[in-house]
């Protein structure tokens, strides 16, 4: 993929983030820590409040930020083909398919407003934009509840580039972009996010094994944003310390590709108007959208002139 350097837009300059729109350019990952993004610690704490309840709801074991889940927890087992157990065996993601130490609570702008305040955070749109000239959208925005395990992912890191259905070759300009908000500390024993460096520039879907190696972890504080591109290659390193990882995904597409979820479809007026920005929730939740059509017909029809009607 040709390296083509993006414009810097008036509103990147405007916010005084130029460093990490330009790291974001040449390392395919910035992270942006709390007193840049301003967000807010009083309001990451509300979000753990949150995501802790429902995880206790969901699940059925309570949670807490030291500890994990204070039962044992077992997930359904999987339904595969022996075909399919065998390639996932060969891929050394058996014990990550069959023993996960995660899950992932979705659809988090329906639970409550302070998740549609995350995603209008004036610094991660801007970002998400600088990647997508433009048009970004959101896809969906979940939460990652991650405790202690030594295996994870695997050898592997589940490196992988979030893009990878959009139909190579790729360009410059992000058909994905993630910005992850850390609602705890992210370290490399406490299971941070994994990423290799510079990699959106390659325009592969996944790295050779040759390559697992140049993986490094994301390490930020709590509050701190993550922003990658769509390409870079990324995953998770396990988690080997006590206590809960969150990481609260705000996961962005180009507005000509589909969302993860149905935000469009799932957007009520209500929503919106309840958020810190309406305006820019609305275009972000894809409502300004012409496209998909909801009416019968979206365009106008032409009718016969009553005054040259025959007959």
């Amino acid at each position: 993929m040709a390296k083509t350097e993006l414009s810097v837009s008036p509103e990147i300059k405007e916010l005084g983030i130029e460093e990490y729109a330009h790291e974001l350019e040449s390392n395919g990952l910035t992270i942006v820590p709390p007193e840049v993004n301003g967000f807010g610690l009083e309001r990451i704490d509300r979000i753990v409040e949150i995501i802790l309840e429902r995880a206790e709801a969901m699940t059925g074991a309570k949670f807490t930020l030291d500890e994990g889940p204070l039962d044992e927890l077992e997930f359904p087992t999987p339904k595969l083909t022996s075909q399919q157990m065998k390639q996932i065996e060969a891929l050394g993601f058996k014990e990550a398919i069959l023993n996960p130490t995660q899950f992932l609570i979705q659809k988090l702008t329906q639970v409550d407003r302070v998740f549609r305040d995350l995603a209008v955070n004036p610094i991660s749109v801007a970002l998400q934009n600088h990647m997508m000239a433009g048009q970004t959208r959101l896809s969906s925005v979940n939460c990652f509840v991650k405790w202690q395990g030594d295996f994870g992912y695997g050898p592997g890191l589940g490196l992988h580039a979030d893009q990878a259905a959009t139909p190579l070759p790729w360009g410059p300009v992000a058909h994905s972009g993630n910005s992850t908000w850390c609602l705890t500390d992210y370290t490399l024993d406490g299971g941070a996010l994994a990423y290799v460096p510079g990699t959106h520039t390659e325009g592969k879907p996944t790295p050779p094994p040759d390559r697992i190696k140049d993986a490094i972890p994301a390490e930020a504080p709590k509050g701190s944003v993550i922003v990658w591109h769509g390409a870079t290659w990324h995953g998770a390193f396990p988690r080997k310390d006590k206590g809960l990882r969150l990481g609260l995904a705000v996961y962005h597409r180009h507005a000509a590709n589909l969302p993860q979820e149905d935000v469009p479809g799932q957007t009520t007026e209500a929503m919106v108007a309840d958020t810190d920005n309406p305006e820019i929730y609305r275009v972000l939740a894809g409502l300004t959208d012409k496209f998909p059509y909801r009416e019968t017909q979206s365009e106008v029809v032409p009718h016969v002139n009553p005054s040259t009607a025959a007959g």
